[in-house]
């Protein structure tokens, strides 16, 4: 037995070495797991793998481009086949099969009579560089041929000359690079070998390509590598070697460091856990996505750039480069999860190219007065640098939002981490920010305008100029709100005191200039006149978002904002289908971004319109599954489900656009680490009976949460991970009619309040708690109803039943709604046994069916009747 021990060791040894001789790696386990999806492969559809240094965007069919930020360093990576001694070749592209994704890699399958090829792809999540894997197993002999176009190209504006690649006998890969080599990068293959001598000083036209051999049985046991990294500054060819040698020589390494920050990420943030697995999922791969946005650039530094896409032949990576409204916007739904350190690092980035006295933005005269002090910066190139950004080009302020968002991102991260220090540290470019904002308020109403300040949401169009903005001027109100509390901490009682009066006011211009009495909800814009714009606009939910606005003003507002001019089956439209404006594919006049579920969603859930807000975000969810595997594309038509041509594949404020509103909303998670203070409010669909929130971090104290119901009882189970007591609010939604028998905490009477909400009845109550708890709410349950699991297929038309309201009239529950005329509708029924009539629709098998009668396409609103017994 030990000779057989030794002998099997030596064996190892002899393998190991092998491989190491050959170029070849050890096979190690790719993870799959409850994250993995796997489906049929889209030849045509979008894919990517990000790291912090380095992007690989493609299609499906493993055709790719590399980026090393801030280089374009190659584009159409594509794989070519040859069996045996034909000179036939199969391109990868036509025999694809299965595509496999988790956060940290993706795999290809590709089969052929003879061979299976499994094409692993992954980016080292801190490493300038990306390494592909090939799994072969073949019958014949095969060879393999990558190709690419070499590009060496800096991104979008800038552009250098001067290109050139060659074959680097020594380190069996490509050199690319330019004359002053300010960015050297390595393409090949350990066990790769020549196929092109691209000409001097030039790239040629063609690809150029290498070709890897292998025979029945080499690969058995082994991966074959192909690796692109190298340095996207100027540095000497040996370091340049050295990186490329480490990313070979340590393959597995890396991969289970990605294996590693991905698990951790999920660990240590927001874990939500329902009914809804396809929710649950979405909102894991949405973490990751927004994890992804990060970027450190070699001259620049680490921030949050807004998203990925492909480039073509030209050098716009997507908007990958450094937004700033993008970064505050996702920082909200980034902080609801947890993650405060990446907001940390992406506020300190942002601050960096906030406008001073003779910063960014040079005089060209030293008598020039600069007006613009404080303004945070919208936008910045990651080829800065290169190119003069902030001088030659006018893109860098030219929107006025972000300095206001910019205080509601900080506010909000100070609130939930409690970090004082950085507050105080901050405190400048606070003021600075603050002060701006209010010198735009041209006409003395508490609301800064954008007259002279800057573009608003809208980027063009008859609206772009408008005097008031509903959205930045609700941010801005916001933003006030956020430097009053932070000025308490700060010791700056000036700014206390001033925000203080301030706050009112503002709230107080938003009612009157907004507000529409006629038509019964708050306008998009206003001009210097006071002339409302009067088409519904989905940006007027913002300030319903933030709870600045009436509250039966915003009820009122958000039911017309549920009607089907505004709603379809895949999210909102930003402006009503009756608006003279409207075009389906007019990029800010008719289409829908996932973006704006982030508003309207948290609208709808604020005013306990619930059912509409969990619909809004399945359906805004769903583009995770429907385009590229695990990211969501930027904007998509508003009359077809179809991502419109000119959209991005990967935009961050999309995924916001759902994960934002799931912890705000929908489980109504929030939490206040000044106060030491959890706020638990779930909207539970009346279909779910249980709900569970892990790693919720409030200070130094973990807390999870599990929320379960079934016959009439909802029970609360909570571990404090402290021997500290923590402040907790329990405020859940019942459905309309429900009642409230006793509310116990380990088995002691609560004292509770039941709020009747138009749309929802709502518990109240707060309690001080460490360690582990059990709530206990004993009611009496009545008639509720679910949207049944659907999915809207890609090229669909708006169809489906909208919910637009309910109401509860003695025993009578109302369902006000829209739809098409003449067709089964099915919606779920919670306890319809409890229902003695129905008019306007009919109860089959538990499930209430509504066929509203008529004639024609359009959408025609019905009323549902349900007495209850």
């Amino acid at each position: 037995m030990k000779r057989f021990k030794i002998f099997s060791t030596i064996i190892l040894i002899i393998t190991i070495n092998l491989s190491a001789q050959t170029g070849l790696i050890n096979k190690f386990e790719i993870k799959q797991d409850d994250l993995t999806i796997t489906r049929p492969a889209q030849p045509n559809q979008y894919m990517d793998k990000i790291g912090q240094k380095a992007a690989l965007l493609g299609y499906e069919n493993g055709s790719f481009e590399m980026w090393i930020w801030p280089w374009k360093v190659l584009r159409n990576f594509e794989i070519q086949f040859f069996v045996g001694t034909t000179t036939q070749p199969i391109p990868a592209k036509d025999i694809l099969r299965d595509i496999s994704v988790t956060p940290e890699a993706t795999t290809l399958t590709y089969v052929y009579e003879s061979f299976t090829v499994k094409e692993i792809i992954f980016v080292p999540h801190d490493k300038p560089g990306a390494m592909i894997l090939l799994d072969v197993n073949t019958t014949t002999p095969l060879t393999i041929v990558p190709g690419f176009m070499p590009v060496m190209q800096p991104q979008w504006p800038a552009g250098i000359g001067g290109q050139y690649s060659y074959w680097d006998d020594g380190m069996n890969a490509y050199v690319i690079s330019e004359s002053q080599q300010r960015g050297l990068f390595l393409c090949g293959s350990p066990v790769a070998q020549q196929m092109a001598a691209p000409p001097a000083h030039m790239f040629a036209d063609n690809p150029i390509q290498f070709k890897i051999d292998i025979k029945p049985g080499d690969a058995k046991n082994n991966f074959i590598p192909i690796a692109i990294a190298g340095s996207p500054v100027k540095t000497k060819y040996d370091s340049v070697k050295t990186l490329y040698k480490n990313l070979l020589g340590n393959v597995e390494m890396f991969y289970k460091k990605n294996c590693e920050y991905y698990e951790n990420l999920r660990n240590s943030t927001v874990e939500v856990i329902t009914p809804d697995e396809k929710l649950n999922l979405a909102f894991e791969y949405g973490k990751a996505a927004l994890n992804n946005l990060i970027v450190e650039n070699a001259t620049l530094g680490k921030g949050l750039v807004a998203g990925y896409g492909l480039s073509g032949g030209g050098g716009r990576p997507g908007f990958a480069w450094y937004f700033g409204g993008d970064a505050f916007i996702n920082s909200l739904a980034m902080n609801s999860y947890g993650d405060f350190s990446t907001v940390k690092e992406a506020l300190e980035f942002t601050q960096k190219w906030q406008r001073e006295e003779n910063f960014p933005i040079r005089k060209k005269n030293p008598t020039d007065k600069v007006i613009d002090i404080g303004k945070m910066a919208h936008e910045l190139s990651q080829s800065d640098g290169l190119v003069d950004w902030w001088n030659d080009y006018h893109f860098g302020y030219n929107h006025a939002d972000t300095s206001p968002w910019y205080l509601v991102a900080i506010g909000d991260y100070f609130r939930k981490t409690g970090d004082i220090e950085f507050i105080k540290k901050s405190w400048k470019s606070i003021v600075q920010a603050y002060k701006w904002s209010l010198s735009k308020d041209s006409n003395g109403d508490g609301l800064m305008d954008l007259k002279g300040a800057g573009l608003g949401v809208l980027e063009f169009g008859s609206l772009v100029h408008i005097f008031n903005d509903n959205y930045t001027q609700s941010l801005w109100t916001q933003g006030i709100k956020e430097v009053n509390l932070m000025a308490k901490y700060a010791g700056d009682k000036e700014i206390e005191n001033e925000t203080e009066k301030l706050f009112p006011k503002a709230r107080q211009a938003l009612e009157k200039i907004f507000w529409i009495d006629d038509l019964g909800f708050y306008s998009f814009g206003a001009a210097e006149d006071g002339k409302q714009v009067r088409d519904k606009n989905i940006y007027s939910s913002t300030s319903i978002l933030f709870g600045l606005s009436d509250e039966k003003r915003s009820v009122s507002t958000i039911k017309q904002f549920n009607e089907s001019d505004m709603a379809t089956d895949w999210g909102i439209r930003n402006l009503s289908n009756k608006s003279s404006l409207y075009d389906p594919t007019n990029y800010n006049y008719g289409t829908i971004w996932a973006f704006t579920s982030y508003f309207i969603a948290g609208a709808q859930f604020a005013t306990h319109f619930n059912l509409q807000g969990y619909q809004t975000i399945r359906n805004t969810a769903q583009h995770v599954f429907d385009y590229g595997l695990g990211v969501a594309p930027e904007v998509f038509s508003g009359d077809i489900n179809t991502k419109l041509g000119e959209a991005y594949h990967d935009q961050g404020f999309s995924i916001s656009g759902y994960v934002f509103p799931i912890v705000h909303g929908l489980i109504g998670l929030d939490v206040d680490a000044l106060n030491n203070k959890i706020t638990f409010a779930p909207k539970l669909p009346a279909d779910w009976k249980f709900l569970k929130v892990n790693n919720i971090k409030v200070g130094n104290t973990t807390a999870n949460a599990e929320c379960r119901v079934q016959n009439g009882e909802m029970k609360l189970l909570m571990d404090i991970n402290s021997d500290k007591e923590i402040d907790f609010e329990f405020n859940p939604d019942f459905e309309l009619g429900a009642e409230i028998n006793s509310v116990t905490l380990n088995g002691n009477k609560l004292d509770y309040e039941f709020i009747k909400h138009e749309q929802a009845y709502q518990l109240k109550t707060n309690f001080k708690l460490k360690g582990k708890n059990e709530l206990v709410i004993n009611y009496k349950s009545s008639i509720g109803i679910y949207f049944l699991q659907s999915v809207t297929p890609i090229g669909a038309t708006n169809e489906g039943l909208k919910i637009i309201s309910q109401e509860l009239d003695g025993n009578k529950l109302i369902i006000n709604c829209e739809g098409k005329t003449n067709r089964n509708y099915e919606l779920g029924v919670m306890n319809y046994e409890l229902i003695q009539n129905i008019t306007g629709g009919e109860l089959k098998d538990g499930k209430l069916i509504v066929n509203i009668p008529g004639k024609g396409t359009d959408f025609v609103k019905h009323k549902v009747e349900i007495t209850k017994k």
